[in-house]
C-alpha cells in the first residue's frame, strides 16, 4: 500500500542540534541513517559541438553534478547513496563523482548526449546559447530492484534519458520520507535517430504521462522556464511545491494559494549543462542544514550560476564553500554574500521567511497559503 501524501512528503530533518539528538535517534531507527539521501540518475557521456566542431568532451548526466554539489555542500553527517547505470565504455570512472559513487555496469553503451550551439556567443545578459540536444546512446534504465532496501531521508529523481522508470519513481517514494524531482526525468521523449546524428530532445505535457499520479506524493517538482509549460504549473502547485528556475531572473516557487520569487546570482555563462541539476542539489542542502525553503532557494541559486560558469561538472574552490557558515548556529542564515544576495530580494511571504521545511506539513508548500 502506498504511503499517504503526508507520510511522503513530511520534510527530511534538517541536521540535528544537541538538544535535537533524542529526535534525530528516532529519526535514524525508522528512516535508517538520519541525513542520508538516495540519488537515481545515470551518469552521461556530454559532447559539446559549436559550429559542427566538437569543442568538449565531459562527464554529465544529472547525478554527477548532484553528486558533486552534495559532496561539496552537505552537512558532514549527512551522507548519500547514487544509483545510476553506465556501459563498459564509460570514460569518467576515475572522476570525483563516480569514483566516490560507482555505478552499475551494464552491457549496453553509456548515456551519451551531443550538445549542438550556435556560433554566436552568449551575452551575460542572454537566458542562454542556442542549443540542440540530442541523445546519441541511451544504456538501460533503472528499475525499482536496482534500489537499496532500505529508508531514507530524501531522494533526489534525476534522469536525464527516460532512465528513472514510473515504477522506479514510485519505489523511491516508498523508500524515502521526501523526494525532489526534476521535471527533465518526467517530460523527456526521444525522436527517432534520424541518420545517426542521435535522437532529438523534446518534452511532452507531464499529465500525459504514468508520472502525473505521482505527483501529489512528491515534496519538492524542479523545472525550467523552458520546461514549465509542459509540467502546467497551475495544476502541478496543486499537488505539491513546483520551483521554476528563470536563469538571470533567480527562481520561483509556487504552491497552492502562493509564490514567492527568489533573486539570481550574476553569472557568465560558458555552459549551460548542469545548471538545473547543480540548482536542485544546492536547494537540498539548503533544506539540510535547516534553511527555510526560500534561503534554500538562493543558495540552489549560487550552485546554479557556479556551474554555467565552467565546462563540465564545475570545480568548487574552497572560498566559494566558505558558506557553510550558512548553516551554523540556531538561526542558520545564510552568511556574506548569500545573505546579501537574500536583502535583494525584498519582500517575500511570511510562509517563506518563517517556514522550514519541517513545518510544511502535508504536500510540501501546499498548507502555507496567503491570505
Amino acid at each position: 500500500m502506498a504511503p499517504s501524501p503526508a507520510a511522503v512528503a513530511a520534510a527530511m530533518p534538517p541536521a540535528a542540534d544537541p538538544e535535537r539528538e533524542e529526535e534525530a535517534e528516532q529519526q535514524q531507527t525508522k528512516w535508517g541513517a538520519a541525513l542520508e539521501g538516495l540519488v537515481v540518475g545515470s551518469y552521461c557521456h556530454d559532447v559539446l559541438l559549436r559550429g559542427g566542431r566538437v569543442v568538449g568532451e565531459t562527464l554529465g548526466g544529472a547525478a554527477a553534478f548532484v553528486s558533486n554539489v552534495l559532496d561539496a555542500a552537505s552537512p558532514p553527517e549527512a551522507s548519500f547513496a547514487v544509483v545510476s547505470k553506465v556501459g563498459p565504455d564509460f570514460a569518467y570512472a576515475s572522476a570525483p563523482a563516480p569514483a566516490r559513487h560507482p555505478s552499475l555496469l551494464c552491457p549496453a553503451p553509456t548515456t551519451s548526449f551531443h550538445a549542438r550551439f550556435s556560433d554566436a556567443v552568449a551575452s551575460p545578459a542572454a537566458h542562454a546559447p542556442d542549443r540542440q540536444l540530442r541523445r546519441v546512446h541511451a544504456c538501460d534504465p533503472i528499475y525499482p530492484d536496482d534500489l537499496p532496501e532500505r529508508r531514507f531521508a530524501y531522494g533526489l529523481a534525476v534522469g536525464v534519458a527516460g532512465e528513472v522508470l514510473p515504477e522506479t519513481l514510485e519505489r523511491m517514494i516508498r523508500l524515502c520520507r521526501a523526494v525532489l524531482v526534476d521535471a527533465q526525468a518526467l517530460i523527456r521523449a526521444f525522436d527517432a535517430d534520424g541518420g545517426g546524428g542521435g535522437a532529438a530532445v523534446r518534452h511532452m505535457a507531464l499529465e500525459g504521462t504514468p508520472y502525473a499520479r505521482l505527483l501529489q506524493r512528491v515534496a519538492f517538482l524542479k523545472a525550467s522556464s523552458e520546461e514549465a509549460p509542459y509540467v502546467g504549473v497551475e495544476t502541478a502547485r496543486r499537488r505539491c511545491c513546483v520551483i521554476v528556475t528563470e536563469g538571470r531572473d533567480g527562481c520561483r516557487l509556487y504552491w497552492e494559494g502562493g509564490e514567492a520569487r527568489v533573486a539570481p546570482f550574476p553569472a557568465v555563462q560558458v555552459d549551460p549543462t548542469g545548471a538545473g541539476d547543480s540548482y536542485l542539489a544546492g536547494f537540498a542542502v539548503g533544506l539540510l542544514w535547516g534553511l527555510s525553503a526560500t534561503d534554500a532557494a538562493l543558495l540552489g541559486n549560487f550552485f546554479g550560476a557556479a556551474a554555467v560558469s565552467q565546462v563540465g561538472v564545475p570545480t568548487f574552490h574552497p572560498k566559494m564553500l566558505q558558506g557553510k557558515a550558512w548553516a551554523h548556529g540556531k538561526g542558520r542564515r545564510a552568511a556574506g554574500r548569500i545573505q546579501h544576495q537574500r536583502r535583494r530580494c525584498g519582500r517575500v511571504d511570511a510562509w517563506a521567511r518563517h517556514h522550514p521545511w519541517e513545518e510544511m506539513g502535508d504536500r510540501g508548500c501546499q498548507t502555507n497559503t496567503r491570505g
